[in-house]
């Protein structure tokens, strides 16, 4: 009977020290992240200031999530922030690797945007990836400066699809079924 107390004992002392342990180990890891303010970390928007959101997709793919840039939005600020890319680190880009826009045009309220041809050749493929790139180019443009439709061209070409799955021959509107408005 006096061997079970001492075993008891000695396990409730171990728990004990376990639990110390995983506490001080936790508040070391924690003080070793010193917070930094760089090119990929979100903007601090202050009390008063414009904003919008850009969307960018999430990294397992599922949606288009709001990334909020301070100023004001014009089609020309929205083009460089999706070529920039996203700050958060749960959000990927819109764009594949080295795509740069050429050109953009608005014709009454359709709106041309002419893309390097990256935008196919550095395309990782798959239809959600297509969709999503697709869509995080169209539904950040329509809604700004009377923009309805987003026709997407690559070298000044209309293409059928961009990597063979979604038809982007004609100009397209705004999809809202792939926003997601997430709490991170």
């Amino acid at each position: 009977m006096k061997w079970e107390r001492r075993l008891a004992v000695l396990v409730v002392i171990l728990a004990f020290v376990l639990v110390v342990r995983g506490l001080w180990f936790a508040q070391e890891q924690q003080q070793e992240i010193a917070p930094t303010i760089s090119r990929a970390s979100p903007e601090i928007i202050e009390k008063g200031q414009p904003f919008y959101p850009i969307y960018f997709p999430t990294a397992d793919a599922e949606l288009l999530a709001p990334e909020f840039r301070s100023g004001q939005v014009t089609i020309e600020q929205v083009l460089m922030d999706l070529q920039e890319g996203p700050r958060l680190p749960f959000l990927v880009s819109v764009l594949p690797p080295e795509t740069k826009v050429i050109s953009y045009a608005k014709h009454g309220t359709i709106l041309f945007v002419n893309f390097s041809d990256h935008l196919v050749s550095n395309h990782t493929g798959g239809s959600r990836a297509e969709i999503l790139t697709v869509y995080g180019i169209v539904n950040n443009l329509v809604g700004i400066d009377g923009v309805e439709q987003v026709q997407i061209l690559v070298e000044n070409e209309r293409l059928h699809t961009l990597v063979g799955h979604l038809y982007i021959e004609d100009p397209l509107p705004k999809d809202d079924s792939i926003l997601g408005y997430q709490t991170f």
